[in-house]
């Protein structure tokens, strides 16, 4: 039997949110099912302490919507509350909607929430709405003053695309988390969907941004693999199945699935509301992901690289979706990062790679291939 290294983990709390984001990762997947109900929280809990989970960030959907969009509904602080009791960090990743309810309605619930991560596709507040289809800028400043005001930790979460990446919008996403006193959270985006990919930034995009990020800011956690060899980080890999895995929402027909990684829901797998989660994280599904995180030598379009010990085959979802789109499909055990370090060439070195907040504990950290940035002074 597989024995365990998972820790941290990310949990789709349900199938509806108010918002219809062109970039979501989880749409294709949120069909309507029944709702979330205490007994389910009890057993998923009870199955996460099982196998040592440490941290689980409440996100996929706004969380707030675990049992349809009637917030007088939702189960969320029963989840809250089950977490900590159990000894499990809890962190949640709102448009800003969660927090501001969380803390009018139940307030003593506050203090549990470890850290939060408040979405911001643009630190514009017109790009952020429209793309949002709603005027949601205000809110999430309003979040984060609220996470300020209790003592939690924050940090602004970008979607990275094609669109918002420029230098003039990072450096005003610096200013403004400098500002707000929060870190940065960059995920490259991750095309779920075909069309997807007429968002996703193309390889210079993601090297000038890495580059310019590490230059102007600390880095607080290298999870996107082929930052490491940017950044002087000695990579531990695509964290996904090995280190962390996601809770998808029940599915019409009553399951609830998990995955290695939440952008890979072609390796969805079991049912964690009757399935044993060690048997889940057991299976073969999981162990694709392991492998190319301990054998990276044996993808295909990897070997003999001289950055393959650096990347270690870099995102596996990132690799396996930009193939499934591509005009020469590859599996997942073949196919290498787009972002491949060897095509790009010499990614060189940044000025400023400093860690700082070692012992700080993020759920984001070690969970996706993500980038965790400290724009402090």
């Amino acid at each position: 039997m597989y024995q365990s290294q998972i820790e941290n983990i990310g949990w789709t709390l349900g199938n509806d949110c108010p918002y219809r984001c062109p970039h979501c990762y989880s749409t294709i997947v949120r069909n309507r099912g029944r709702n979330l109900e205490i007994k389910d929280v009890d057993r998923i809990v009870q199955q996460l302490v099982s196998v040592g989970v440490r941290t689980v960030n409440l996100g996929g959907n706004e969380p707030l919507f675990t049992s349809g969009l009637d917030p007088r509904k939702t189960v969320l602080p029963h989840i809250i509350r089950s977490l900590h009791e159990a000894g499990i960090v809890v962190g949640l990743t709102t448009a800003g909607v969660t927090l501001t309810y969380l803390e009018k309605m139940y307030s003593d619930d506050m203090p549990l929430l470890n850290d939060v991560d408040i979405s911001l596709d643009s630190p514009f507040e017109e790009e952020h709405n429209k793309n949002r289809g709603a005027s949601l800028y205000k809110l999430a400043h309003k979040a984060i003053g609220i996470a300020r005001d209790y003592g939690i930790d924050r940090t602004i979460i970008m979607c990275g695309m094609n669109w918002n990446l420029s230098d003039k919008h990072i450096d005003a996403l610096i200013d403004l988390a400098r500002q707000q006193e929060t870190l940065i959270r960059i995920n490259f985006m991750k095309p779920t969907e075909p069309e997807h990919m007429e968002m996703v930034p193309d390889v210079e995009t993601f090297y000038r941004v890495s580059h310019r990020l590490f230059s102007k800011c600390k880095v607080i956690e290298m999870g996107e693999p082929l930052g490491s060899a940017m950044s002087g980080e000695a990579s531990r890999g695509c964290p996904c199945g090995t280190k962390s895995f996601r809770i998808h929402s029940i599915t019409p027909d009553g399951r609830m699935p998990v995955s290695p990684c939440v952008y890979a829901h072609k390796y969805k797998v079991g049912n964690l509301l009757t399935d044993e989660l060690s048997d889940i994280i057991a299976s073969p599904e999981f162990e694709t992901f392991r492998r190319r995180r301990e054998s990276p030598e044996t993808i295909a379009e990897c070997r003999g690289c001289e950055f393959l010990e650096q990347c270690r085959g870099g995102c596996g979802s990132r690799s396996y979706l930009w193939s499934a789109y591509g005009e020469d499909p590859k599996p997942i055990e073949d196919a290498k990062d787009p972002y491949c370090l060897r095509d790009f060439g010499s990614p060189g070195q940044c000025a400023q790679t400093t860690k700082t907040k070692q012992d700080a504990v993020l759920v984001h950290r070690d969970y996706l291939c993500t980038l965790i940035v400290d724009p402090a002074l």
